[in-house]
């Protein structure tokens, strides 16, 4: 598998949706609680519409199809620091390609002169194991916060 990673735009909204839809109907095979949580998703479709613009969330395809994305946006002057990377949800097919996304995360952070990224993220348990190389600490009960430059973490 050759992934290929590439900033999200607006027109990667429809494939995003889909790809998301079809992993959450195998999560949730009862239709109308699937359409009840659908109202809390955070890809749902307002969702998609104000990160997707921003220039701060990725997908991951292999030859032209989905495998994953992060939504993400750049938070100033947040919890005491200047710059921070917000990683509001990350979704994958599997977990190789979840710790690919993570590095882009982490790099785009680092590139940026950012001081840290901030993933947030409905399961705990599946996140921990895609950020345990980065020496993620938990700042929250659900989220964990990996350090981009030298500084010593809360």
């Amino acid at each position: 598998m050759a992934l290929e990673f590439q900033v999200l735009s607006r027109n990667d909204r429809d494939p995003i949706s889909e790809f998301s839809e079809a992993r959450f109907a195998q999560a949730v095979t009862d239709e109308t609680e699937r359409r009840l949580r659908l109202w809390s998703v955070r890809w749902r479709t307002e969702a998609l519409d104000h990160y997707l613009p921003l220039g701060w969330s990725f997908v991951a395809r292999d030859q032209g199809k989905v495998r994953g994305y992060f939504l993400g946006q750049a938070l100033l002057f947040f919890g005491g620091l200047t710059q921070t990377l917000w990683i509001e949800h990350l979704e994958c097919a599997d977990e190789s390609t979840g710790r690919a996304l993570v590095e882009v995360a982490v790099r785009l952070a680092r590139e940026k002169h950012l001081q840290r990224v901030l993933f947030s993220e409905v399961d705990p348990a599946a996140l921990s194991g895609l950020i345990a190389d980065w020496k993620a600490v938990p700042i929250s009960e659900r989220i964990f916060e990996v350090s981009t430059t030298k500084r010593s973490l809360p």
